[in-house]
Order: structure tokens, then C-alpha cells, then sequence
């Protein structure tokens, strides 16, 4: 009997060093085990930050992008169509039109007018004025202007040279680079005036 419990006492004394490791391994983590699970976490928090950033890099530029795109097919498409109501051409220069429109369908025509002042940079401005009732309304179209040049064209579609006699443009071609920083939009398109 004693033998039986010499024997239980030692396989008892072995069981408990190895339950004692057991529970001393799932007290805590050696210092190496937290230094890489703190640098993993860091990768992966610096990849998904990584991420993040480049995201909203990639969406702020495609904003601007879609921007100056907005603001250039916005102005061609309602310059021509204005073009194509106006009972005539005021003024006929490179960079400036001018031209009769009842915008607001009173029955009494509005001056509207497109100007740029040449200066790469610069703003190109609407200007509608009217004298029934009396007002006058500025707006700026876009607002940076590389390039605008109005070409304007008799009935025949011949070129006509500066100096334009507005009343014998009958097709305005207009040719627009509108710049947005390292953006750079060109459009273009053909304008025929209603009287002819």
C-alpha cells in the first residue's frame, strides 16, 4: 500500500510541474510575443491608413476633374443654345460675344454677353442685362480660362476676318481650354444663329 501511494504521490508531483507550466504559459505573453503582435498590428494599421489616404486622394482629384469638365460642357452647351435663339449678334470679337435673347420670355430681348479678358488664368464672365425690367446680372461661367476664341462665319460658311461686322456672322465656331491646376479640358462646337 505504501508503494501504491509512493507511486500515486509521484505521479501526482509530475502532473502538478506540468500543470504549473501549463498555467504560468497561459498567465501572460513573453515579451517577444507582444513586440510582434504590436508590430504586426502597426503593418496593418499603416496599410489600411495607407489605403484610406490614397482613396481619398484618388476621389478628391477626380473631383476636380469632373468639375472643370462640368463647367466647360455646361457653358458650350448654353452659349450654343443661346446662339441658336439669338435674333442677332451684337458684337462679334475673339475672346467677346455679344447678343440679343429673351431669356426670360417677356417678350423684350436681354443684352447677354460672354467675355474673357485673354489672360491665361482668368475667368470667363457672363453678363446679362436688361432694360424691362431694369437689371443686370454677373456671373463668372468658369473659373479659369486657358484659351477661348470665338471664329465666327458669313452664310456661305466663309471665315469671316477682324474686324467682324456682327451682323453678317451667320455660324460661330467656338474653341474653350479651361485649366483646373494640372487639368486641362478643350472643347469645341459650332454655333448657327436662328436668323439664318
Amino acid at each position: 500500500m505504501f508503494r501504491t501511494y509512493s507511486s500515486q504521490l509521484s505521479a501526482f508531483s509530475s502532473w502538478q510541474k506540468v500543470e504549473s507550466r501549463t498555467l504560468n504559459a497561459e498567465n501572460g505573453l513573453t515579451l517577444l510575443e507582444l513586440i510582434i503582435a504590436t508590430v504586426l498590428v502597426s503593418v496593418l494599421l499603416g496599410a489600411i491608413g495607407m489605403v484610406y489616404k490614397t482613396g481619398f486622394s484618388v476621389f478628391y482629384a477626380q473631383e476636380g476633374r469632373s468639375g472643370i469638365k462640368a463647367d466647360a460642357g455646361r457653358f458650350m452647351a448654353y452659349v450654343s443654345n443661346e446662339l441658336r435663339l439669338t435674333p442677332s449678334l451684337t458684337s462679334a470679337q475673339a475672346a467677346n460675344i455679344t447678343f440679343s435673347l429673351d431669356s426670360d420670355d417677356n417678350g423684350v430681348d436681354e443684352t447677354v454677353s460672354y467675355s474673357w479678358n485673354g489672360t491665361q488664368g482668368a475667368p470667363l464672365q457672363k453678363t446679362i442685362t436688361s432694360t424691362v425690367p431694369a437689371f443686370s446680372l454677373f456671373s463668372q461661367v468658369i473659373n479659369s480660362v486657358g484659351n477661348l476664341s470665338f471664329s465666327y462665319y458669313d452664310a456661305n460658311n466663309t471665315l469671316l476676318s477682324s474686324p467682324v461686322n456682327a451682323s453678317l456672322a451667320s455660324l460661330i465656331a467656338i474653341n474653350l481650354t479651361a485649366v483646373d491646376g494640372d487639368e486641362t479640358v478643350f472643347l469645341r462646337t459650332n454655333a448657327r444663329i436662328r436668323s439664318f
